[in-house]
């Protein structure tokens, strides 16, 4: 999530014809960009503010600088102001969610006020990870990631398709909506890895990630529990992304007043494991 676009415009990446269409990609209007991340382990709350650009420009889409940003424990009745620790980057040290508990964040930009609100779920363990195939074994495919079952096992130059299996048990007694936030050697993977219960409600997982890494190479998986609009956002995004067909359309997003981005309190259970050849 590098770069947003107004996605209706990716379509022109898949047509093929022979007749010329000329349309104009340079008016759409530019839209902000919110990335709010609250989680339950100290140090890792921020949000990232950012602006959409041209479809043709080749610039990083540009920071916000300036912005108000706050967010309120709605439980506890408590606000929390970010500051501006970067350009388009806002912090506050020691700020944390705790679970079960709704947090609105409120975001001010000059006259404009983007609100967004998330529920932060309990959290599930993630007991151990397990590398299911070798790297340069040629084997790959399986559930997550770019690609689908199936695929080869090589991905791009060196990278091999390794298949990690997150071992955690799911709780019955309500819906849980998952995310998994993938590290590879401390560059975090673009790849949007999400689930939820349906089907395993109550039971363990045994469902593999499908990772591009190599031998050496030392990856971090964060289990993050979710709440649903931010799952349904995810999901949406990743349809998108490998839309092939149909006209793709921007995410619903739990930010309001027309802000692209997400709003997500989550939890977090980290375990890292080093690729065996």
């Amino acid at each position: 999530m590098k770069k947003y676009f107004i996605i209706p415009f990716a379509l022109l990446f898949l047509v093929s014809c022979e007749k010329e269409i000329n349309i104009d990609l340079n008016q759409s209007n530019p839209r902000f960009v919110i990335e709010g991340n609250l989680s339950n382990v100290a140090g890792e709350s921020n949000v990232k503010i950012s602006k959409t650009i041209n479809f043709d420009e080749i610039i990083s889409n540009p920071s916000i600088s300036g912005a108000l940003v706050t967010i309120t424990d709605n439980t506890l009745n408590q606000i929390d102001t970010l500051t501006e620790t970067s350009a388009g980057i806002y912090f506050k040290p020691g700020i944390t969610g705790l679970e079960g508990h709704t947090y609105t964040m409120m975001v001010n930009i000059g006259n404009e006020i983007f609100q967004a609100i998330s529920t932060m779920p309990k959290s599930v363990n993630l007991d151990s990870l397990v590398q299911e195939n070798l790297a340069g074994s040629g084997t790959g495919g399986g559930p997550g990631g770019s690609g689908g079952p199936g695929n080869p096992g090589k991905d791009r130059g060196s990278e091999t398709s390794i298949q990690i299996t997150p071992h955690y048990t799911d709780p019955s007694e309500f819906e849980n909506y998952y995310q998994f936030v993938i590290t590879r050697n401390d560059t975090l993977a673009d790849d949007i890895f999400i689930r939820n219960d349906v089907g395993f409600n109550g039971s363990s997982s045994h469902l593999p990630l499908r990772v591009k890494a190599d031998k050496g190479d030392v990856v971090t998986i964060d289990l993050q529990c979710i709440d649903k609009s931010v799952y349904n956002y995810f999901f949406g995004l990743n349809e998108n992304i490998n839309q092939s067909s149909a006209t793709p359309a921007n995410p619903t997003s739990n930010i309001n007043n027309g802000a692209l981005g997400y709003f997500k309190a989550h939890t977090s259970k980290k375990k890292t494991i080093s690729i065996e050849y």
